[in-house]
């Protein structure tokens, strides 16, 4: 036991030995071609002066305290400080390979890399970039900061190599170490992904546009606008932006990590509005979904002061778990557009989710060995917005299939109405008919009385002359109750102008109608007040006895200075009265043959009455009379 005891404490010993004499280092093996994390094998020290230079660290190495990499560590919580990492680097991979330095985040203001020189051992190789320098002026045309790394002539020489970073935002640390022939490769194939995705973004976002100019739907525009803010999210992440677009300006990288969440939430609370018609099927959400915007809107201002990460993903992931709430709730009311929305709102929450996971190096553990999850996991903001295009592209098809099923719908109880109308038109002109048959009867009979008469009472001219007074009494009254009876025909039923011309069938009967209409109060003079008239220079008109004041019938209504056919205006102001504006005015004016802007103007004019309170308050037996006398 004692032997034992003793055996296990040289075998600890040794462990610790080869431990210690690794710390901090990375130990490049053969037939090893990259190296996917460092988390563990760096240490870090925050300079928030910005004043330390790598003579300083030299000098006075014990000074600095350099931490070891963690989890915590792998971000620049201070975008204002200046961040020193070191490592050293054993290369028992041989010399005949070379060898990068890869720092995956691309939106650092200045990255510097020192590497020692092994001819002069106390002096550095200075190599910079960052997105504050023109992108020509890298060494490596990529959107990734690269660094060639050399090394010693002996294999398993080591040095320290030092990273100073000031990162301008709150970035990942997180890099890598891969041969050049393997930096090649995965470069090649990660452009052509991320052209294969650009490219899948711009297609669906400028086919929406498309839709927009042809269908005129709000929702392809707000879509459209969407997929754009996404697109340049996406590439302020990638450094694509600043690749290909504004290489020369540092400042869109800068500010754009913050203002492009904030514009691309924007257009997304607004098509998901436009989408789901949350106006109409949940108003009360507006609300909360405003105040949500307004907070990430401001958190956006302050966090490049108050940096706190997790709290700002965490805040845009809880306003897009809200606007899934609400969309499970729209689609349990009934508006089945909403459950591929669901769908696609799900898969983009997912991906927000495990980003937050991957920026907080939840991940680092999965990542090495595995370059299928190291790819899945840092684009996965990308493949999640890929599902989420695919899938909002049948949502939209889906959202027009339920806006036609509901319009069938709508149009099949329309047609049903219209039936019933016609039932019921029908059944009132059998009556009218009935009635006029049944008048017409009587007339017939009080004549063959009336001729009877005459032949009988040639005698009794007085008697006779009064009989013919009643008989033309009787006439007119018949008359008028005809009348009377074709208008409440015309008060029940759709009618076309060919039945409207058998109530009035000339500019007289009009007229009869309007001097009922106009005068049914009586006369007073419009320019004196005098109640007295005489007869007027044309038909129906009426001069004034004191003033001398000609009024024709059409004075002061709606068909004053009225450039067609009395009966037309009439036609007309019926159907705007009965209707208002679901009248449609090129039906009108095709069927009275009148050139439609003339009838759009008339239409216009009675519209201006029909909106008014005075005309919405009376009954439906005086509306048109009031339409005539104040349009």
């Amino acid at each position: 036991m004692k032997y034992s005891m003793k055996g296990i404490g040289v075998v600890l010993c040794f462990f610790c030995a080869v431990v210690f004499s690794y710390g901090k280092t990375i130990i490049l093996e053969k037939g090893q071609d990259e190296y996917e994390t460092l988390s563990n094998t760096i240490e870090i020290f925050e300079d928030p002066t910005t004043k330390v230079t790598l003579n300083d660290l030299l000098a006075h190495p014990n000074q600095f305290s350099f931490q070891e990499g963690g989890a915590k560590e792998q971000f620049s919580h201070h975008a204002s400080s200046n961040y020193w990492i070191r490592f050293k680097i054993v290369n028992k991979a041989g010399l005949q390979s070379n060898w990068i330095l890869e720092i995956l985040d691309s939106r650092f203001s200045e990255v510097i890399f020192y590497a020692p020189d092994f001819g002069n051992p106390d002096h550095y190789i200075e190599s910079k970039t960052g997105v504050q320098y023109d992108f020509s002026q890298r060494e490596y045309q990529h959107k990734n900061f690269v660094f060639d790394i050399p090394f010693a002539s002996l294999e398993d020489a080591s040095d320290y190599y030092y990273l100073k970073i000031r990162p301008g935002t709150i970035g990942s640390f997180l890099f890598k170490i891969r041969q050049n022939k393997i930096f090649a490769s995965y470069a090649f194939k990660e452009y052509l992904l991320l052209g294969m995705y650009y490219g899948i973004v711009f297609i669906m976002a400028f086919y929406n546009l498309f839709l927009f100019f042809t269908i005129r739907e709000k929702v392809y525009i707000y879509y459209f606008f969407y997929a754009i803010a996404w697109a340049f999210d996406s590439s302020i992440n990638d450094g694509l932006g600043f690749q290909f677009v504004w290489s020369q300006n540092h400042l869109i990288t800068a500010w754009g990590s913050y203002s492009s969440k904030v514009i691309m939430l924007t257009f997304y609370l607004i098509y998901f509005q436009s989408f789901l018609d949350i106006r109409k099927n949940m108003p009360s959400s507006r609300t909360i979904m405003y105040a949500l915007l307004f907070l990430f809107c401001s958190v956006s201002l302050v966090f490049p002061y108050v940096q706190y990460p997790f709290l700002y993903d965490l805040l845009f992931i809880i306003i897009f778990a809200y606007t899934l709430f609400i969309a499970a709730v729209v689609y349990k009311k009934g508006y089945k557009p909403a459950r591929f929305f669901l769908l696609g709102n799900g898969v983009i929450l997912l991906g927000l989710v495990l980003n937050t996971m991957k920026n907080a190096t939840l991940f680092n553990f999965f990542l090495q060995g595995s370059p299928g999850m190291l790819i899945t996991i840092v684009y996965i903001r990308n493949i999640s917005m890929i599902m989420d295009i695919v899938i909002l592209s049948f949502a939209l098809g889906d959202r027009i299939r339920f806006l036609k099923y509901t319009n069938e719908k709508a149009q099949e109880q329309v047609i049903n109405q219209l039936n019933e109308n016609r039932i019921l038109s029908d059944k009132v002109n059998r009556e009218l008919e009935q009635k006029v048959a049944e008048r017409t009867r009587i007339i017939e009979e009080k004549s063959a009385e009336l001729k009877e008469a005459n032949e009988q009472l040639k005698a009794q001219a007085e008697e006779i002359n009064e009989m013919n007074a009643i008989l033309d009494r009787d006439n007119w009254n018949l008359k008028k109750n005809v009348i009377q009876e074709k208008e409440a025909r015309i008060s029940l039923k759709q009618i076309n102008f060919e039945e409207f011309s058998l109530v009035y069938p000339d500019e007289a009967s009009c007229d009869l109608f309007m001097e009922e209409v106009k005068w049914e109060q009586g006369y007073v003079c419009k320019k004196c007040g005098n109640i007295k008239y005489g007869k007027g220079a044309t038909a129906f008109a009426r001069r004034c006895t004191k003033c001398r004041y000609d009024e024709s019938i059409t004075a002061y209504t709606a068909f004053h200075k009225c450039k067609f056919d009395i009966r037309k205006a009439l036609y007309i102001t019926v159907m705007i009265n009965r209707y208002g504006e679901n009248v449609s005015i090129t039906d009108i004016s095709r069927e009275l043959d009148i050139r439609n802007a003339t009838c759009w103007k008339f239409v216009q004019k009675l519209l201006v009455t029909v909106h008014k309170k005075e005309y919405e308050k009376l009954k439906d037996g005086d509306k048109l009379k009031y339409l005539i006398l104040h349009s």
